[in-house]
């Protein structure tokens, strides 16, 4: 998954990255695929392999790139996506990378733009889901969990403590052995004050190696996970992440 705290992601992570949503996005944050053996040919490599590649250049952007710097490229990649999805229509791949990116768009952004994105990144994801649930290692529920648990709640945006955590249950229950789910799901519970919960699914996380295809992602969420330990062994929290960047922008606007 290529959400990430990225901030992780990614999305979610990956995120919106893992997917990392993230942190978020960053937790925006992704990994292995399922193939699609009607998509590969000899002169396409399929919607797997193309999503990969505009991942890594993503993850280049996202974490080495000054934040008011990205928007001209996430702007680029946005695009790359949304061909991706015309030219494999039935791929849950390019939609979840589509949220990622919107989703880091929505962050390096601010500004009430940055609704629209989000919103735009939760219907992306709620289309790869119909597609294909078991794609990107979940990545569609982590992203998902993390737009319902970081954003504000009606009427500034659609946050939803409820459903964040039935879709990060969801990716735990499908995924229960990966960095993202755990880191993610783990992260929650921290947040909710459910320390002792957290604990072991961060536990697991940190076990969770560093994946060769998702290598920049990973490292960088092992390095907030440190972080996480900390807090759930000490029963608090008081970080800042990807994801939690969308409320600083929202509340600096609303003066909440």
């Amino acid at each position: 998954m290529w959400i990430s705290h990225d901030r992780a992601s990614a999305f979610p992570a990956d995120a919106c990255h893992r997917n990392n949503l993230f942190g978020l996005f960053a937790g925006l944050f992704l990994c292995t695929f399922l193939l699609i053996p009607a998509f590969a040919t000899p002169s396409d490599p399929g919607p797997q392999q193309a999503v990969q590649k505009l991942h890594d250049a993503w993850a280049e952007v996202f974490y080495r790139v000054p934040t008011r710097q990205q928007p001209p490229k996430l702007e680029t990649f946005l695009a790359q996506t949304k061909t991706l999805a015309q030219r494999y229509p039935r791929a849950a791949e390019p939609l979840l990378m589509q949220a990622l990116v919107l989703c880091s768009l929505a962050a390096a952004d601010g500004g009430f733009g940055a609704l629209g994105r989000v919103k735009e990144a939760r219907e992306a994801v709620s289309k790869a889901l119909a597609l294909d649930p078991m794609a990107m290692e979940g990545s569609g529920y982590v992203i998902l969990g993390n737009l319902y648990y970081r954003l504000p709640g009606w009427p500034i945006s659609f946050g939803d403590n409820k459903l964040a955590r039935v879709n990060l249950e969801t990716a735990i229950r499908l995924f229960p052995d990966e960095l993202d789910t755990n880191y993610f799901y783990g992260d929650f519970l921290l947040e909710q004050g459910e320390f002792q919960r957290a604990l072991p699914y961060l536990e697991k996380a940190d076990r969770a190696p560093v994946r060769g295809h998702s290598r920049l992602s990973d490292l960088k969420l092992k390095e907030e996970l440190k972080q996480a330990l900390k807090d759930a062994r000490e029963q608090h929290s008081k970080r800042a992440n990807y994801f939690s960047q969308f409320l600083s922008i929202f509340q600096k606007k609303t003066g909440h």
